[in-house]
């Protein structure tokens, strides 16, 4: 069994990715710290090619961390884990991996089988806690109420929703509205294809907080690779690296299972520099005091 002890000295990994051809790009990995899941752990990483750019960021799992109960009533189990700092063009904050041994409601029951998600999340934790910070306990699971609740329902702006993307109807505190790819989630829920792997998208606010991504606990253990696309807003709130694709893949060297973003694009969010802000004041404040000027 491999142990946090194990690990601790652990920091960056160095590995080749093959081009096709004789040359071949050095790149680097570097790990976040790990946090106790199952029988063993859980940690981020990020791999960056030769020029600092990202190519993969997720999740590793090793194969006695899914060593968790699958019924109905084992506890769900959440793990926040922080990108290493090497990751900071990257425009996620943080992850938080869940795993659910079971549905809940508002999921489809096709669903609602043993799985392990990632919420990628793009706003920092002190932003989540403004989701819904006063919760309603008189339901069976408590939820957010009243203008809490309409905040977090307020439509996105315009290019915030990738196109196609539409709400669930599930509201989570701390998290936002989800959305799902109807492409993706309609032949699952018609088992047309089986749930192996899912994506969606949480907007909070009018703008985007997570993108989530998901597989079975079954799928994981078949050791299978898989890569699918994610689908992408026109409009970002911050500059950073975004993800067009996720992977779910087994690592048969190390024995480990990897849940991965990778596809980033650079998106860069125009900021207004000290002098054009106050010159916008400015012209704001003249424009204000002509409106007040006596016509003629």
């Amino acid at each position: 069994m491999t142990t946090l002890k194990n690990l601790s000295m652990v920091s960056v990994g160095t590995i080749l990715i093959a081009l096709g051809t004789s040359d071949a790009v050095q790149a680097a990995q570097f790990f976040g710290s790990p946090q106790s899941l199952g029988e063993s752990f859980v940690r981020s990483f990020v791999t960056l090619d030769d020029v600092g750019k990202p190519l993969e960021v997720g999740v590793i799992l090793t194969q006695e961390a899914l060593s968790l109960p699958t019924s109905d009533t084992a506890p769900h189990i959440s793990t926040v884990l922080s990108l290493p700092s090497e990751a900071s063009d990257v425009a996620i904050n943080h992850f938080e991996l869940t795993y659910h041994p079971d549905g809940f409601s508002g999921l489809p029951e096709v669903l609602g089988v043993p799985r392990f998600t990632i919420d990628s999340f793009l706003i920092s934790p002190q932003e989540r806690a403004s989701i819904c910070p006063n919760l309603d306990t008189t339901v069976s699971v408590p939820t957010c109420k009243g203008e809490e609740l309409a905040q977090v329902l307020t439509p996105p702006q315009p290019g915030v929703v990738p196109p196609g993307l539409q709400p669930t109807g599930i509201v989570t505190p701390g998290i936002g509205a989800r959305y799902f790819d109807p492409d993706v989630l309609f032949p699952i829920l018609t088992q047309q294809q089986p749930f192996t792997t899912l994506y969606d998208y949480a907007f909070f606010d009018g703008q985007a907080s997570v993108i989530g991504f998901g597989a079975a606990k079954a799928f994981l253990e078949t050791q299978s690779n898989v890569t699918k696309p994610i689908k992408v807003p026109t409009s970002y709130i911050k500059s950073g690296y975004y993800p067009t694709e996720y992977s779910v893949m087994f690592d048969a060297a190390s024995q480990e299972y990897k849940m991965v973003l990778g596809g980033f694009n650079y998106r860069s969010v125009p900021e207004i520099s000290p002098t054009l802000g106050l010159l916008m004041l400015g012209i704001l404040g003249t424009i204000t005091q002509c409106k007040k000027l006596p016509k003629a």
